[in-house]
Parts: structure tokens; sequence; C-alpha cells
């Protein structure tokens, strides 16, 4: 189907169609890129500092000192 055929027809649909649209369109553009869509990253295992034990020990620590602030 030809772009100027489906123009029209993606005018017509609703607001969430249209954002429903986009998201399948933008998949697979980056799927065709050898890319990995943002939906797809929770399949992939990537470090981060929700995975970081490093992380989370200094983060307790913060909030520990905090809490001795407010406290007392």
């Amino acid at each position: 189907m030809p772009l100027t055929e489906l123009l029209p027809l993606v005018k017509e649909l609703s607001h969430t169609d249209r954002l429903l649209l986009l998201h399948f369109l933008t998949s697979e553009l980056l799927k065709n890129a050898n890319l990995i869509p943002l939906g797809d990253r929770d399949k992939i295992s990537i470090p981060n500092l929700h995975d970081s034990f490093e992380a989370a020990a200094v983060l307790a620590k913060a909030l520990a000192e905090e809490k001795a602030a407010i406290h007392g």
C-alpha cells in the first residue's frame, strides 16, 4: 500500500491508536537497525545501580546518617 493511501487512514485513528502505531513503527525500525527497543531491556541482563551491592551500601549509609541527623 503506498504511503499516500495510508496517511488518510492514519489521520482517522484516535490519539491512542496513533501512539500505538508510533510505538510499533519505532520498535520495527529499532529491530531493523539491530538495536534493542526500550520495552525489551528487561529481557536482557544489563548491569546498573539497581544491581549494585556497593550502591545499596552507600545509600543505606546515607539514609542512616540522615536519620541520625534528623532524629538525633
